[in-house]
């Protein structure tokens, strides 16, 4: 049984978009609007070596993350753009708190009472299976709670800026490339080590003393570890595409509007994929792939990015 509780649980997201060949290059775009992703080709763009955007205004993401490397130590390639929104703890007595975060159900799987379940607690169907009028996910139970998550009015939190209640992060990710050319983010080699102990580098983005850390702090953990995260982008459809996952805690994916991937719930790492020729697109044209996801529990964060797509910004 996975025990989302325990340390040795190691709590990670893998995204892997393959698309039918790999693309020589990642598609060079700038955009004002930070809560897209980007991705900047450091061999043809002047944002990654100069951090000047092509407009000639100052890059929002500065220049040290065109000089990240890449596991093979040739040059980094670009940069994807995440919009973070920190959290704080859930409180009973501060109505500031979110009850979504770090407070587990009482109960089993099933839902049935128990107080030695450590989970997991897979919930499916959070979500609405399209993105609302906003791009941003639909909380499906309106007038309801899930086994996880506490009412629409706490969900709308997680992926819309609200004074108080969570406090947005814009967060460069950089990414290197492979020797078989297609992008990575790997946080087991270029994240935070979760103790002086224990060196196992995790997704820690937003923790006390980086520069990406909020008023809220780490909140008495050795880490933040309550967050959500949405990236959005587009594609151009090639054919034989596919989209693989694997992850813990909530994850939702959408292509043209439409959720085509839930991995709902506080869960120790699990998969989902799906075959983009299935989904009726038509090759040539471009459509939107919207990412995002949710930190809720403690004790680990880890992500594993890897792509050959050639993502651009998504429209606002």
């Amino acid at each position: 049984m996975t025990q989302c509780k325990q340390r040795s649980t190691t709590r990670s997201i893998v995204v892997c978009l393959m698309a039918g060949a790999v693309a020589a290059t990642a598609a060079c775009a700038t955009s004002d609007s930070r809560d897209t992703a980007v991705f900047r080709d450091g061999d043809s763009g002047a944002i990654a070596e100069t951090g000047a955007t092509a407009d000639g205004s100052p890059d929002p993401f500065g220049s040290g993350f065109g000089d990240a490397g890449t596991s093979d130590g040739a040059a980094p390639s670009a940069v994807l753009a995440a919009v973070i929104r920190d959290f704080r703890v859930y409180d009973p007595a501060n109505a500031t708190t979110v009850p979504d975060f770090e407070n587990v159900p009482h109960t089993d799987q099933n839902g049935a009472p128990s107080q030695s379940y450590t989970g997991p607690w897979d919930d499916r169907g959070i979500v609405t299976d399209a993105l609302g009028a906003d791009r941003a996910p639909v909380y499906k139970n309106a007038t309801g709670t899930t086994l996880t998550t506490h009412g629409k009015e706490n969900f709308d939190l997680w992926f819309h800026d609200t004074p108080n209640r969570n406090i947005r992060v814009e967060y460069p990710l950089p990414l290197s490339r492979t020797k078989e050319g297609a992008f990575e983010y790997d946080s087991e080699t270029s994240g935070t080590p979760f103790s002086t102990t224990d060196g196992k580098e995790m997704f820690l983005p937003i923790d006390d003393g980086t520069p990406y850390s909020t008023a809220f702090g780490n909140q008495s953990s050795p880490h933040n570890f309550s967050f959500t995260m949405e990236i959005r982008t587009t594609f151009t459809y090639r054919g034989g595409e596919f989209f693989k996952f694997r992850g813990d805690d909530d994850v939702f994916v959408y292509i043209d509007g439409k959720l085509v991937i839930d991995v709902g719930g506080i869960h120790g790492p699990e998969s989902a994929d799906v075959q983009i020729d299935t989904l009726g697109l038509t090759i040539g044209h471009d459509y939107p792939l919207d990412f995002f996801s949710a930190e809720r529990h403690v004790w680990g964060s880890n992500i594993l990015f890897t792509t050959t797509l050639e993502l651009k910004p998504a429209p606002r």
